[in-house]
């Protein structure tokens, strides 16, 4: 499989010619950073000596801790690089890059927040447009509605999606769990702060956007800003 120092020089021309790209780890995505990531990851397996190249999109204020591609991956536009990649080094990054630039990037350049990406369901696991939504849809569901301050809202979708599965926390253990790296265990201390606090809540996402850019070492290329409801 391709390094990742491998993939940068594979993917040079096309970062030379678009100055709204960067490449980190193994994810290159567009910049700035706001409130979402998006770009294409390069999954590495151990059976093949070529990546699965793979088109994302991701909420930074879901607190996780990488690049979270997610989604129906035979819907997005994802492909394999060839297994000869390595003989021709030159053809590679050139078929590369052009086939990133047309197929891979134009479906999530636009993804820009919530209200967007929900109309590519291809780019969410399990995604439904009927409530109850299922848990992982119903989480962000949940999220964008607190960025917009809609907090009832957000605490109903939560309990009736994610009921069932979310972890019975005792209420002295809370704070433990506000960057859990189990995504169950950070909603089940989302609902603590609808029931509790909402006061701490945008705060909280903040938080979670940090910790998410920092974790990919992309914080360089993150603008930080305001949610729709603080504007």
């Amino acid at each position: 499989m391709p390094t990742s120092r491998e993939i940068k020089g594979l993917l040079q021309p096309l970062l030379d010619r678009r100055r709204d790209l960067a490449f980190v780890g193994r994810t290159l995505f567009f910049t700035p950073i706001r409130h979402y990531l998006r770009g294409v990851i390069f999954v590495a397996y151990w059976t093949t000596s070529a990546s699965r190249v793979v088109s994302f999109a991701s909420p930074l204020y879901n607190g996780h801790f990488d690049v979270d591609f997610g989604g129906e991956q035979n819907k997005q536009a994802s492909f394999h690089m060839e297994r000869d990649w390595k003989d021709d080094l030159q053809r590679t990054s050139q078929k590369l890059c052009d086939k990133i630039e047309s197929y891979s990037l134009p479906p999530i350049e636009p993804l820009i927040d919530f209200p967007h990406h929900r109309k590519v369901p291809a780019y969410f696991f399990g995604y439904s447009s009927r409530r109850p939504y299922p848990p992982g849809y119903g989480r962000d569901f949940s999220l964008n509605a607190c960025i917009e301050g809609k907090f009832d809202l957000a605490e109903e979708v939560l309990v009736e999606s994610l009921e069932g599965i979310l972890p019975d926390i005792a209420e002295g253990n809370m704070e433990k769990f506000r960057q859990d790296i189990d995504w169950l265990n950070r909603a089940a201390y989302l609902l603590h702060l609808l029931r509790a606090d909402r006061s701490r809540i945008l705060p909280l996402l903040h938080e979670w956007e940090a910790f998410k850019v920092k974790s990919c070492k992309m914080t360089k290329y993150w603008k930080p800003s305001p949610f729709p409801c603080e504007l």
